[in-house]
């Protein structure tokens, strides 16, 4: 059967009919097809609801399971973007800032700021226009200043993260690789990594973000102690 109705996807997913249309609502199930008067789902929507079940389970919302799905990954794309901080793109591909983009960036903080950021690596100026290599450690830094951290610690600090990171992007794409049980020899990738690799960009924000907040917070209290 490759085609069925909202009670047979129901009983299939064991996700409740209400619920299902409760998904469409929130955009995280797309919408079924149409038989007359009647809804058709199809093998795609069973996946995708036993998708949705699994991430829930591990505590995701269903805001963060949605952009988990909106994530765009390019299919022919180096997995490694995903994993790796190290394989995050060429920067010189990314847009320039001209001066009045990099003005509205910085806002009403001190001028001296952006000799500060120069210095420490998130800003690099290109002619007469401004590169950001890594937009997100720009803006954490962006914030740490306005509470009091300035730029070249947080500097120092956004070279420990990605340090840090890249040893545990080698250690996880090891995991999955040996989970999948194949190794991945850069003429394809598994289908369960594939999608893995899709999904895995949002869910990093989500997930990534607070067990860090988490473990410093940690680190405080035995510091502390």
């Amino acid at each position: 059967m490759d085609r069925f109705s909202r009670l047979q996807l129901a009983e299939l997913s064991g996700v409740a009919a209400r619920t299902i249309r409760y998904y469409h609502s929130v955009g995280v199930l797309p919408r079924p097809g149409r038989a007359g008067k009647e809804a058709v789902y199809g093998p795609e929507h069973l996946e995708r609801l036993r998708a949705i079940t699994a991430m829930q389970a591990r505590g995701l919302r269903l805001d963060a399971i949605r952009e988990v799905f909106e994530a765009e990954v390019p299919a022919d794309g180096d997995w490694r973007e995903v994993f790796d901080p190290r394989y995050s793109g060429d920067p010189e591909t990314r847009p320039l800032l001209d001066d009045d983009g990099l003005t509205e960036l910085l806002g009403d903080r001190r001028p001296e700021i952006l000799e500060d950021l120069r210095a420490a690596g998130y800003l690099e100026r290109c002619g007469d226009r401004w590169r950001v290599p890594e937009p997100a450690m720009l803006s954490g830094a962006l914030i740490l200043y306005d509470v009091g951290t300035d730029i070249a610690l947080s500097g120092v600090l956004r070279k420990l993260i990605r340090s840090h990171i890249a040893d545990l992007a080698d250690e996880m794409v090891r995991v999955i690789r040996e989970a999948s049980g194949a190794e991945y020899t850069g003429e394809g990738i598994r289908p369960d990594l594939d999608r893995f690799r899709d999904r895995f960009r949002a869910a990093a924000h989500e997930v990534g973000g607070a067990t860090l907040v988490e473990e410093i917070e940690r680190a405080v209290r035995e510091q502390d102690s």
